[in-house]
């Protein structure tokens, strides 16, 4: 019978969205987009995994582009 391995430590990583920047927006012309990064947060530091960006006008949802 071979022994009982002890499993690894558990790891605690969490992905957070950073603070939106502004940013211009080619559609609209305007200021109005943001953008900012995806951080992953582990014990050995901070990386930064990806980015997310939106706009404040193009990007409404789809209930409020319905009025009129």
């Amino acid at each position: 019978m071979s022994p009982r391995r002890t499993p690894p430590p558990l790891l605690t990583i969490h992905v957070e969205a950073g603070p939106p920047r502004p940013d211009w927006c080619r559609t609209c012309k305007a200021h109005t987009r943001f953008t900012g990064d995806v951080l992953l947060l582990t014990p050995a530091g901070v990386a930064i995994v990806g980015a997310y960006a939106g706009c404040e006008i193009c990007d409404e949802p789809e209930e409020v582009t319905g009025r009129g």
